[in-house]
C-alpha cells in the first residue's frame, strides 16, 4: 500500500463525508503517519497533544479498571473530534485513528469512519512495527523484544 494512494482515499472520506475537516493517523508515539485535512479545518485539531492525550487517557483508564477504550469523542465549540484506539494483532503496537468534525456534524457518521479504514489501520500499524524493531535493534533492551506492549484491565 503506497502512501500516495492511503492519502488519496483518506481524501476521498473528506469530500464524501458530511462535516468530516480532517482524518490522520498516528504511532503509538503519537507521531502523525499519514493526514489529510481541508483549507480550513481547525489547526489545533491536529497539535500532537491532541493524540498524546489521547493515549495517556486511554492508558490511565485501563489503569484504573475502567476496562479497553477503543474510541473516545471530545466536543468543542468549533469541533468535534473522534479517536479510535486500533489494535489489530497484538504482536503489533496500536495505531490511532483521529477524524475531526465540525461541530454540527454527525456523531454517528463519525463512528462509522473506523470501519472501513480498518485495512489501512491493519498495514500502517505493521508498518510502524517493523519502524519500531529497527530502531530496537538499533538501541538494545533489555527489558524484552518490543518498547510497546498492550496494557488490559486485567493486567494493569
Amino acid at each position: 500500500m503506497v502512501a500516495q494512494s492511503v492519502t488519496e482515499l483518506l481524501r476521498s472520506y473528506l469530500s464524501s463525508v458530511n462535516g468530516v475537516v480532517g482524518i490522520y493517523i498516528s504511532d503509538k508515539d503519537g507521531a502523525r503517519m499519514v493526514g489529510v485535512s481541508i483549507e480550513d479545518a481547525p489547526e489545533q485539531a491536529f497539535m500532537n497533544y491532541v493524540v498524546t492525550t489521547f493515549i495517556g487517557s486511554i492508558q490511565q483508564l485501563c489503569k484504573l479498571g475502567l476496562g479497553e477504550v477503543n474510541h473516545m469523542i471530545t466536543k468543542y465549540q468549533d469541533m468535534t473530534i473522534c479517536q479510535f484506539n486500533y489494535i489489530g494483532d497484538e504482536s503489533v503496537p496500536p495505531v490511532y485513528l483521529t477524524v475531526v468534525g465540525t461541530n454540527n456534524c454527525d456523531l454517528g457518521v463519525l463512528t462509522s469512519l473506523e470501519v472501513p479504514l480498518r485495512p489501512i489501520l491493519q498495514a500502517l500499524s505493521k508498518k510502524a512495527a517493523a519502524r519500531f524493531q529497527s530502531e530496537a535493534m538499533m538501541t538494545r533492551n533489555d527489558a524484552g523484544d518490543h518498547f510497546y506492549r498492550v496494557l488490559h484491565a486485567d493486567s494493569a
